[in-house]
């Protein structure tokens, strides 16, 4: 089993880079064409990394998020809660049942933002939100910022979690799922300005052409 996962891994390994690759495509036509509207949400986002490097990592915030993704995951999967214990310095949740899903979810899995998004959107049925948008737009970059730049440092301490499914394989899975996230996650905050079937299109023409162009290299080798 552990052979497989490696297999798979270096198989998606082309078709994370490509994803990864026009996501950043993605995000920077954004950048260009947002007009001064955006700007709260790029604002939020220099406000979190600012208030982490003048004050400290909310980490206690941080860990209460991600188990509480685990827990969410855990009861979508069919699992039962029996424990979540959450400190500053980590934090475990004890479920029924386990899946790659529910040990890799809070990686790729933005709770506080969803979390925002929800209630704004839900707001929308009963109000009108346009007023509240540039602070909608503050909020989600803000968290936003929180989630990935915490996720990437509890990353960098390494995590349990990902020596469950081995670490290399719960990578390539932890940034690929990450790409549809983000993607789904700006078309939700800016429907204005983001061309997700673009996004896809371009991802899977991308990923045609890089396989196709490695394994005629393949095929070329094994020939010669």
């Amino acid at each position: 089993m552990k052979i497989l996962k490696i297999i798979f891994s270096f198989l998606m390994l082309p078709l994370v880079l490509v994803s990864i690759y026009e996501l950043i495509k993605l995000i920077l036509d954004f950048a260009v064409k947002s007009n001064m509207t955006a700007a709260p949400f790029w604002i939020g986002i220099i406000v979190y990394f600012l208030f982490q490097v003048i004050f400290f990592k909310p980490m206690r915030t941080y860990v209460f998020g991600h188990e509480l993704t685990h827990a969410v995951a855990g009861l979508l999967s069919g699992a039962q809660i029996k424990k979540i214990k959450v400190s500053k310095n980590g934090g475990s949740v004890t479920l029924t049942k386990d899946s790659v899903f529910i040990s890799l979810a809070p990686y790729f899995v933005p709770f506080y933002s969803l979390i925002i998004i929800i209630i704004y959107l839900s707001l929308g049925w009963f109000t009108d939100t346009r007023p509240f948008y540039p602070y909608f737009l503050f909020l989600s970059g803000f968290a936003l910022a929180f989630h990935f730049a915490l996720t990437f440092y509890a990353l960098t301490i390494g995590q349990e979690d990902l020596k469950t499914y081995g670490v290399f394989f719960s990578f390539i899975f932890i940034c690929f799922i990450n790409c549809i996230i983000i993607s789904l996650i700006l078309i939700l905050i800016f429907p204005q300005y983001i061309n997700i079937s673009g996004y896809f299109h371009d991802v899977g023409a991308d990923a045609f052409f890089t396989y196709k162009y490695i394994f005629a290299k393949i095929s070329h080798l094994i020939k010669s």
